[in-house]
């Protein structure tokens, strides 16, 4: 048997339902009463393809993805009798729009101190999507954006600062949206809380410049005859206050 072409090529989209047409391919021999019949013989290890014996039609058997593989090379071979010829079927598979962008955690929190600056970089978002072309072109946009104090890089997905952050409020919670530019087109969103942190920027400051206190040079050792006072905008640590005499002190009184 001779087949009308060597190799034959195909395309099909992905996720076509079971028993769709891929194409038709064709022998004839030359020797009188003598059926041809059709086989795959190699290149269909999972069984995707299905080929009709008596007709040469290829059809699907099973669901095809091209994001598990993107073309397929089939050894069709037509047997007369004894004797058979061979051809190569290529089928490509065509891309559908059947996949959302994936971020890695659809939560992430991340630490800042409130005296970054404006343009600050805070994080990097990162989402896949394995389709092909604008169906897996992903696009970044923030839609929960705390009084606008962040932007977003709509290609990279870097998270940027707009003003500075406020210790007072604790934390903001950004949802970044990762949208592909398919039709029709699908996004995933991630949630990321900014926790913000106190930097030891502000001094003590005692609530008077100057004291002038009186007492009796009979004023007993140990007596508490007089208090200063001083407080300091940090949180934490930061803001805690040790006081200590470094100057004045003349005999150690």
């Amino acid at each position: 048997p001779s087949f009308s072409q060597a190799s034959y090529n195909f395309v099909i989209f992905e996720n076509v339902a079971i028993g769709s047409n891929v194409g038709i391919v064709s022998a004839a021999t030359l020797d009188l009463n003598t059926n041809i019949t059709y086989l795959i013989t190699s290149g269909d290890q999972r069984g995707m393809f299905s080929i009709n014996s008596a007709t040469g039609q290829i059809t699907t058997a099973s669901t095809i993805d091209r994001e598990e593989q993107t073309s397929y090379q089939l050894k069709i071979v037509a047997s007369g009798g004894a004797v058979t010829g061979e051809a190569i079927v290529n089928i490509t598979i065509r891309d559908l729009n059947d996949n959302f962008p994936h971020f890695s955690h659809a939560v992430e929190s991340i630490n800042a101190v409130e005296n970054w600056k404006t343009g600050h970089t805070i994080y990097q978002a990162r989402a896949v999507d394995p389709d092909e072309g604008v169906n897996g072109m992903v696009l970044y946009s923030l839609k929960q954006n705390p009084q606008g104090l962040f932007s977003i890089n709509e290609k990279n997905g870097s998270v940027t600062l707009n003003g500075p952050l406020d210790i007072s409020v604790g934390s903001y919670q950004v949802e970044i949206l990762a949208s592909d530019m398919g039709v029709p087109q699908h996004a995933s969103s991630l949630i990321l809380t900014v926790y913000v942190h106190d930097v030891n920027d502000n001094l003590p400051v005692f609530d008077q410049l100057s004291y002038e206190v009186i007492i009796s040079e009979s004023e007993p050792v140990n007596s508490r005859f007089f208090k200063v006072h001083a407080s300091d905008k940090d949180t934490g640590v930061n803001g805690e206050i040790a006081y200590d005499i470094i100057k004045g002190n003349i005999g150690g009184a």
